[in-house]
């Protein structure tokens, strides 16, 4: 399959796949170079770039995605997940990917979670960032 042919739930599927491995060159690949935007309730980026360096950094704490369903409509791409982490203690966060795919490459991707569990990353007496 080439990248022009590539449909896009197997690509999302591909990106999943190369985070959950912490494989960020991979992941990187199927990202797209120009006009490429992701926003979450911790980060927005504009630059896949920097996106996979933030990724990179993030997903130490990343065990598996579980996948609940997903949903291809043309290019977008929706997927319900349950994320494994472990933080001080392992945690299920329930999240919704939707993801827009573009010449075999993400677009976009917009992920919507409860991010009150990563409040436990900030010490005690320190406030944490204005989006949490």
């Amino acid at each position: 399959m080439t990248r022009e042919t590539a449909e896009p739930g197997a690509v999302v599927e591909a990106f999943l796949d190369a985070i959950e491995k912490h494989d960020p060159e991979r992941a990187r690949g199927l990202l797209a170079d120009v006009g490429f935007h992701y926003r979450s309730p911790i980060s927005e980026f504009s630059d896949a770039d920097a996106f996979i360096a933030d990724m990179t950094y993030r997903t130490g704490i990343l065990r598996r995605f579980e996948l609940r369903k997903a949903f291809v409509d043309g290019g977008d791409v929706c997927h319900f997940l349950s994320v494994h982490i472990q933080i001080s203690s392992r945690v299920k966060v329930d999240a919704v990917l939707w993801a827009q795919v573009a010449d075999g490459r993400v677009q976009r991707m917009e992920m919507l979670f409860d991010a009150y569990p990563y409040r436990s990353l900030f010490p005690a007496g320190t406030e944490p960032p204005s989006w949490l």
